[in-house]
């Protein structure tokens, strides 16, 4: 364990350098008060440490008790049984999802309890049905045209005010917690699998399935309530009391853990004839995820939301080419952090033996990200709609699904949901509040929308990656790409 968290650590050293490298530099530039670099570089502290728990944490416990609870599952050999399991666990870790609590109070019109609970059942039905095509070997392709086609049909009725909202909120509500365990539940149950074609990719693909639920429920709950969305007035004094910000963050993401405790117990350990001797390796691995995200979260909320707020106040008022460049490598660089998407790496590294590389794979996401913040910058700086950029992309992206190879298609989704993770709403949202209130006095409904594009440039990436790497092993006559049955873990 101890050689895991000294890997871990270096690579979430060597992703948060250039970020904070940066701040500080433009810090000392643009003269930003001490007290905010000190807290910002404490809270930097925070987010390495938290970062390097989860990460460590969750291969020993939430990747485990997500394989663990499928495979026992499976084992019931009763489908609706398995159905009904999922639609709870979905529904409820969703309603938990710390980052998910906090952005459901922009939606005033809608009731709270009614938002929590109608998202997070969106994601508990959605979960079934990415259950339901693993088992009966339903193309990934046709699930998500399908289901993309249904959303954009509810475009053409739904309340405008509430689209933006919409595909914003689909991005958080697979989070470090949730995202993590439900891409394990992708892997057992298509592991339990015994005939499967070679070029089967079932074990992604779920958690892009996920991420439709929440957008058509809230179109829907749109044209119910009506509501007029307000995003936080008060960005700057967001989450500053460091105990007030930890006990809240403590207690979300407890709470957000504890079906998956619970659920593991009941269907594993105390149902088990024989004493499971990896219990103590998982309760020590949930316990370095709940230390690890708590402070994680803590330090994002504390130190990167108020930082991110004041540099883009002052980067609003230089040279426009100047502010994208320097969001971009901000873009890049965060979401190299994103605790999320390193679990996603490590599973399509395992998952494929190394056919799709993971260097490839985090290369792609952090210049789709990249990309999507300086898209976000420019909108902003010329004052277009989120609606010019957004409906495009998706469509682009729901186009291309029809070429894209099925070993790319699952992964480049999956992606969707890891990507516009907690530090970009941590620091890159704020920085673009920041740039955005230079240029318009509706600069907080302005800069909304980055999570959403956020989310999406990078799967068009991965689907253009895998249309050229397939024509160029084509042209060479050489598939490397191992399809094969994995037999994971």
């Amino acid at each position: 364990m101890y050689s895991s968290i000294v890997a871990n650590l270096k690579k979430v050293l060597s992703g948060i350098s250039p970020i904070i490298i940066l701040v500080l530099i433009l810090s000392f530039v643009f003269k930003i008060d001490t007290r905010t670099v000190i807290r910002f570089v404490s809270s930097s502290i925070f987010v390495i440490i938290g970062l390097t728990f989860f990460t460590t944490g969750a291969d020993i416990s939430l990747n485990k008790i997500g394989e663990k609870i499928s495979r026992s599952l499976i084992k019931k050999k009763n489908l609706t049984l398995i159905l009904i399991a999922c639609l709870f666990l979905g529904t409820f870790i969703t309603m938990l999802e710390p980052e998910f609590l906090t952005v459901s109070t922009e939606a005033s019109g809608i009731p709270l309890p009614v938002l929590l609970f109608s998202v997070s059942l969106g994601i508990g039905i959605f979960l079934m049905l990415a259950v339901y095509r693993i088992f009966k070997r339903i193309e990934f392709r046709v699930i998500l045209i399908i289901g993309y086609l249904i959303v954009f049909l509810t475009l053409m009725v739904a309340n405008m005010d509430t689209i933006p909202f919409a595909f914003d909120m689909s991005s958080v509500t697979t989070g470090a917690i949730s995202a993590p365990f439900i891409l394990a539940l992708g892997v057992g149950f298509s592991s339990g699998i015994k005939k499967r074609k070679k070029d089967d990719t079932t074990e992604f693909g779920i958690l892009s399935i996920c991420s439709i639920g929440p957008i058509l429920m809230i179109l829907i709950l749109g044209l119910l309530f009506h509501p007029n969305i307000v995003y936080d007035s008060d960005p700057i004094l967001k989450r500053l009391n460091f105990w007030n910000t930890l006990w809240t963050n403590f207690y979300q993401v407890l709470m957000a853990m504890t079906p998956l405790v619970i659920m593991y117990f009941l269907f594993n350990h105390f149902k088990s004839k024989r004493k499971d001797k990896s219990i103590r390796g998982i309760i020590t691995g949930l316990l370095m995820v709940l230390f690890g995200i708590t402070l994680f979260l803590t330090g994002g909320d504390v130190g990167f939301f108020k930082i991110g707020f004041m540099l883009g106040t002052h980067l609003g008022n230089i040279n426009h080419l100047l502010i994208m460049i320097i969001g971009g490598i901000f873009g890049y660089f965060i979401s190299k952090i994103e605790p999320s998407l390193k679990v996603l790496i490590t599973y399509v590294n395992e998952v494929t033996n190394g056919g799709i590389k993971d260097r490839l794979l985090e290369i792609c996401l952090c210049a789709g990200v990249s990309l999507s913040v300086i898209m976000s910058l420019f909108r902003v700086l010329n004052g277009y709609s989120v609606m010019a950029f957004l409906i495009p992309t998706y469509f682009i992206a729901v186009l291309l699904a029809f070429f894209t190879p099925n070993n790319f298609l699952a992964i480049a989704f999956d992606s969707a949901g890891v990507v516009a993770g907690n530090m970009t709403s941590s620091f890159l949202l704020p920085m673009l509040i920041g740039v955005a209130s230079t240029i318009s006095p509706d600069y907080l409904k302005e800069a909304f929308g980055v999570l959403s594009l956020v989310s999406i440039i990078p799967v068009i990436i991965i689907e253009i990656v895998g249309l050229i790497y397939t024509q160029e092993e084509k042209m060479n006559g050489n598939i490397n790409l191992d399809d094969t049955i994995i037999e994971y873990r």
